[in-house]
């Protein structure tokens, strides 16, 4: 076995191309050794395949010579050489030169026919080189996408976790003053009622009442008390959430699904907290009976955070007195927490 011969100037050309020694005599055997675009083609073609770097070998030839040759070979030559010896010089010379000027045109054809396809292979190299680029480049812009979407998730979750705390804290301190408030209101009272106990002994054993010139009676207005309001834990919100990914557990695309719809509801009161459209939700909705309203937990979720079920008219609606910031914020981090968290909801008991 031995080493295919292969036609060496365009060897040398696959070799400035770039391409290996090796890879440019396997596609110039492979591909009949008649011009470069069939060996870079084959290239291209076939740079994947796993014996891509081994040099291809043929079986070697043997010539066998005949030590004697037949009559009529032998008379056909001297034929010829008499035919040639019988023509004039003139003729010859005419010949010749017809011979050299048809030999100089087609090598001259040949030169440029291997320019032009020199030319041609280049800009397929470069092409395919130019695509390779412009593929790259847009994964590359792809991933750079991916990571401003996740940066901008990251900020808006730290934005809404710090709402959160700062409403808290709002609260507390309302809370707070409230309790003042009232604690004083009750000192007040008792105050009061000791006051109206003495005047009634004094009177009963008929004692002057006392009512010193220049003092004023302590007169205590009735103030409005402001109605109990239920309190709404995160923990609640987390068990709502749990409830519905424990029943679906088995279709946890539908589960994606709700929450990405409750977040989206959530999201869009926060927003525009006036548009009537978005506090209201109408239970016979195909689409929203489909993402929540039939799934357990995703109505209570949704009560949990201030609407409420009109079963008269079908309807599920948050007044706008009864929007709570703080609240919506909360159940929003704790959505987002669950979408994050793949084991949410099925490592709890």
């Amino acid at each position: 076995m031995a080493v295919p011969q292969v036609d060496k100037k365009m060897l040398g050309e696959l070799e400035a191309m770039g391409f290996p020694t090796t890879r440019s005599i396997r596609a110039l055997h492979f591909s009949g050794n008649s011009n470069l675009e069939s060996a870079v083609n084959w290239l291209l073609e076939h740079e994947s395949d796993p014996d891509i770097d081994q040099l291809p070998l043929v079986p070697r030839e043997i010539t066998i010579e005949c030590g004697d040759t037949s009559n009529e070979v032998r008379n056909d030559i001297r034929g010829m050489r008499d035919t040639v010896q019988e023509q004039k010089p003139e003729e010859r010379t005419e010949t010749g030169r017809q011979n050299e000027t048809s030999q100089l045109e087609r090598e001259l054809n040949a030169d440029e026919q291997e320019e032009e396809d020199r030319k041609r292979i280049l800009a397929l190299y470069k092409q395919k080189r130019d695509e390779e680029g412009r593929t790259r480049g847009r994964i590359r812009n792809q991933l750079q996408d991916g990571q401003r979407e996740r940066i901008q998730a990251a900020k808006d979750l730290m934005e809404a976790k710090r709402t959160l705390e700062e409403n808290q804290r709002k609260r507390m301190i309302e809370t707070r003053i409230a309790d003042q408030e009232e604690e004083k209101r009750a000192r007040d009272r008792i105050r009061q009622r000791i006051a109206d106990d003495m005047a009634e002994r004094r009177r009963r054993l008929g004692l002057p009442q006392e009512n010193p010139a220049g003092a004023s009676v302590a007169i205590i207005t009735p103030t409005k008390v402001k109605p109990v309001e239920r309190v709404v834990t995160s923990e609640q919100l987390r068990d709502c959430l749990r409830t519905l990914k424990k029943n679906h557990k088995d279709d946890s695309a539908r589960v994606t699904r709700a929450y990405q719809t409750l977040l989206k509801i959530i999201a869009n009161i926060v927003k525009n907290p006036e548009e009537k459209k978005f506090r209201r939700i109408r239970l016979s909705n195909p689409i929203f009976k489909d993402r929540v309203g039939n799934l357990q937990g995703g109505i209570e979720f949704l009560e949990l955070c201030g609407f409420q079920r009109l079963s008269a008219s079908g309807y599920l609606v948050m007044p706008r007195d009864g929007i709570d910031l703080a609240l919506l914020n909360a159940a929003g981090v704790e959505i987002a927490s669950a979408m994050e968290n793949p084991y949410f909801g099925l490592l709890s008991k």
